[in-house]
């Protein structure tokens, strides 16, 4: 009998399912999104994870730990005590086996590029540690496939002092694959240790890098750096592979991206608790003779949620299958993330795509666990429901005390809320209660001008208090504009009403009478619009912003030459003797970077040291000041003159006292010097700020960062500029050009937020489709009415149109409204940074989005409200529901 019974409730729900096959499949549309936002985004942890755990031994092989003198550094390398270290290493019976190395930096020149590497010196000592023989010019695996080499390929290898060519012997793996201790840098050259003096590749005598194999698992390699390190104090040791199989790179790409479509997800949420709603009041009179046979509230329970069921498992197995496929479209974008420009190019690993069966079941447990949530509360208040309330049209009586329910519910809600703005500020605290206040009394003048009272009441706070204050004010303006807006309807359908126009007045009659049916879908249009409208404006003004002030670079400056300290073993390159280098620039400025404090101060500020010079192209963000060096007599101006940043000191005219030295650890002598404070300027109108120019000529400070500052407006000449300097073994960074490659990769994470937003709308064309299904069904009689009095059936089609078009219009309005509010909002944070920063309103995209929105809508929308003109008025008015 039970058998009977649970056979039966099968059956009804599943022909439910089969028999609105139009309508499920609109359901799995709309609530696979949150899955498949999961899924792929948790996907891409899995792929982060497994890429980083291969590493382990592609680049490390045997090397668990790494060795270096803690004085050590990127620009001089420092040799290790042999005798200490090894002294050390035998104390441990977990160390298996170590090597002194000699490890230096090269730049190499391969297909026509330039490419940073470690050159590491094969000898005897190496080769025992490896277990094997390593053949002469053996390059790392990863490094020959990124340049798609060949074993004989011709490369050059530069160094401080010389160049030289050479054959590729082989392809390094494990150890001798080695990019560096954090496995990311461009990869190995292996050369014979007589060349590492025959070419000056190496300035020292010993080794300054030690690698040490352990027995130790890998979750322990830190713990015994560490314990090393107290053990000797002048040395500091890398757990490379504890730190890359640690690294919160293996969670942080995916919650990234899942934190980009939270709304997405919430939105899709806000789909299902609208669906399930209109499938309970579908349901409720054909069920209502079930229950009149005498079925239980639990049977009643059980046939509506194994519906429900079956649309979310459906909705789910399509989500997940999306889910990978959209894993690997986001892993694809990550992947297309390129540094290489015409010059230099840089080892890029391309992340291969891994998801485990575990990640798809927690990608669809946890988008279940709130549809899942709001199914079986549908479900048991449908299960409530009387056989004549199920039945008949009469008012369900429990509907006063579920508004009662609500009303309280609102007015906890309402409280917390107003508790949580009086913390912040008192006034959010009286927004909050303006906020609530139209809930109660719903007439359209009151609601309206509580819009704009909320509207108005915030205007005067924006651009004050922290990020915490711009989303509650965000969120005020959001409620101000939805209020504001909504309250116009039924004066919109009065207007329209003196034109005859039926379709338009039915549809605004019919949104203005379920506002709250419509609410969810409403939410989701307009949410997701602001989002996409802020993130197309405000990163559009940054570029534009960028764009002007990129031609500046560096206080007037566009290219940097910084000379490799390595190169004062041999002698820096006189850049300035050379005229047809020289030929290239409008101005070449030789520079340095030191560091500046206040006696009895830690805190430190980098300046520039030069001469007048350098005020050849020198902008800084003071007109005032400006005027007065266009003025200035240099002869006249003495040393140790200093132009500082306001936020340093503000007031100019006066000598203070400083403590000057190189910026290299380790190697700088401090020296204290009076200074004139010339001029002041603001720093943060600067697009790379430094804190200060000194001028004082023909000063040399030990342990400085040496080079030019150039001003180069042909590309072309700053390309060959750059190879030049490239050769000598410096650096050379062609500010323009560097900025234009950091924007375009910004650009790229914004185009690929916006999509994540975009997809938000899936579930709101669900929606609306839905519901507009829902309300053909719904209102037979009303159509039958109109047919019967002669109305054509385009007239009913429209209708359906123009009340989908009017939600998303209205959704558009509230979003254009609210993300002026909002945009002005970020401009008054960023103008007391930026004074010269405007908003910039990319019209073509805004445009494109807006229509293609609408555009969609009329697709999805279409087909139910084509059902309409297919009714025939007798059965229209014959059937009530």
């Amino acid at each position: 009998m039970i058998r009977q019974i649970y056979d039966t409730i099968l059956k009804i729900s599943f022909r439910n399912f089969i028999k609105h096959w139009k309508v499920g499949l609109l359901a799995i549309l709309g609530t696979m999104v949150a899955t498949m936002l999961l899924v792929g985004g948790l996907s891409l942890n899995d792929s982060v994870s497994a890429y980083l755990h291969q590493k382990l031994t592609k680049n490390f092989g045997d090397v668990d730990l790494i060795i270096k003198d803690k004085a050590d550094t990127i620009f001089l390398p420092k040799a290790v005590n042999a005798e200490s270290v090894e002294l050390l290493l035998k104390q441990y019976p977990q160390v298996t086996k170590y090597v002194p190395v000699k490890i230096a930096q090269v730049t190499a020149k391969i297909k026509g590029k330039y490419v940073d590497l470690f050159a590491i010196a094969i000898n005897e000592n190496f080769e025992k540690f490896l277990g094997q023989n390593v053949q002469p010019f053996t390059i790392s695996e990863d490094t020959a496939r990124a340049f798609g080499t060949n074993i004989g390929d011709e490369i050059e290898i530069i160094t401080a002092k010389t160049s030289f060519n050479i054959k590729i012997g082989a392809f390094g793996r494990g150890t001798l694959n080695f990019r560096g201790e954090t496995a990311s840098a461009n990869g190995t050259i292996f050369l014979p240790e007589s060349y590492f003096e025959e070419y000056s590749v190496y300035p020292l005598k010993d080794p300054n890098v030690y690698f040490v194999s352990t027995n130790l698992p890998v979750e322990q390699h830190e713990t015994f750096a560490k314990e090393l390190e107290e053990k000797e104090g002048s040395i500091r040791v890398i757990a490379g592979k504890y730190r890359l199989s640690t690294s919160p790179l293996n969670k942080i790409i995916g919650y990234l991206f899942i934190g980009f479509s939270g709304f997405t997800v919430i939105s899709s949420f806000l789909f299902v608790s609208s669906f399930f709603g209109i499938i309970v009041e579908e349901r409720k009179r054909s069920l209502g003779v079930l229950r009149a046979l005498g079925y239980t509230s639990l049977r009643m329970f059980s046939v509506l949620f194994v519906e429900g069921l079956l649309y979310l498992i459906s909705s789910e197995i399509v989500g997940a299958v999306a889910g990978i496929f959209f894993g690997r479209y986001l892993l694809d974008k990550i992947n297309s993330f390129g540094r290489e420009d015409q010059l230099f190019a840089f080892v890029q690993d391309r992340i291969p795509f891994n998801i485990s069966f575990s990640t798809i079941v927690l990608g669809i447990l946890i988008a279940m666990i709130v549809p899942v949530i709001i199914l079986i509360y549908r479900s048991m208040e449908f299960s409530q429901i009387t056989p004549s309330e199920l039945y008949g049209d009469r008012p369900i009586e429990k509907k006063k005390k579920k508004g009662k329910v609500k009303r309280v519910f609102v007015a906890i809600v309402g409280i917390l809320l107003f508790l949580f703005l009086l913390r912040t500020s008192y006034i959010y605290a009286l927004l909050g209660l303006l906020s609530i206040v139209p809930l109660f009394y719903r007439n359209s003048l009151v609601t309206f001008v509580y819009g704009l009272s909320i509207l108005a009441s915030a205007y005067p706070l924006v651009g004050s208090g922290g990020a915490k204050d711009l989303l509650i004010r965000s969120g005020f303006a959001l409620v101000g504009s939805i209020y504001s807006i909504f309250a116009f309807i039924p004066y919109a359908k009065a207007f329209f009403e003196r034109f005859k126009n039926v379709s338009v007045v039915l549809a605004l009659s019919y949104i203005d009478k379920h506002k709250m049916r419509n609410f969810a879908m409403f939410v989701i249009y307009a949410v997701t619009l602001i989002l996409i409208l802020v993130s197309a404006i405000v990163p559009t003004s940054i570029s534009e912003y960028i764009k002007e002030k990129k031609e500046e670079g560096a206080f007037g400056y566009n290219f940097i030459i910084v000379e490799n300290p390595i190169k004062t073993f041999f002698g820096s390159y006189k850049y300035l003797n050379d005229e047809q280098f020289v030929s290239k620039f409008q101005a070449l400025v030789p520079i340095q970077l030191v560091q500046a404090s206040f006696p009895n101060d830690k805190k430190k500020y980098t300046i520039i040291v030069s001469d007048e010079r350098i005020f050849q192209h020198l902008k800084l963000p003071s007109e005032k000041l400006m005027n007065d060096i266009r003025k200035e007599n240099w002869s006249k101006v003495p040393d140790k003159t200093l132009y500082l940043s306001n936020k340093i000191l503000k007031t100019p005219g006066v000598e203070v006292t400083m403590v000057l030295k190189g910026v290299l650890p380790g190697i700088s002598p401090k020296i204290v010097e009076t200074l004139y404070i010339k001029g002041v300027y603001d720093p943060q109108e600067t697009l790379l700020p430094l804190d200060g120019v000194l001028i004082w000529r023909n000063k040399k400070f030990f342990g400085a960062i040496s080079g030019y500052a150039g001003v180069i407006k042909d590309p072309q000449k700053a390309l060959e500029a750059q190879e030049f300097v490239a050769r000598k073994l410096d650096g050379a960074f062609y500010i323009t050009g560097e900025i234009e490659k950091l924007y375009a990769s910004t650009n790229n994470l914004v185009d690929l937020s916006l999509q994540l937003f975009q997809l938000g709308f899936i579930a709101g064309f669900a929606g609306l489709a839905i519901i507009t299904f829902r309300n053909v069904y719904a209102r037979k009689k009303e159509i039958g009415m109109l047919r019967a009095i002669g109305a054509d059936s385009k007239v009913v089609y429209r209708m359906f149109i123009y009340e989908a078009l009017a939600i998303v219009l209205i959704a558009t309005i509230v979003a254009i409204l609210a993300s002026i509010f909002v945009v002005k909002d970020l401009v008054a944070f960023v103008q007391p940074l930026l004074s010269s920063f405007k908003v910039v309103i990319p019209f073509w995209k805004v445009f494109v989005t807006l229509a293609g929105v609408f555009g969609i809508t009329i697709i999805f929308v279409s087909l139910p409200a084509s059902i309409s003109q297919k009714i025939p008025p007798s059965e229209a008015l014959r059937v009530f529901d």
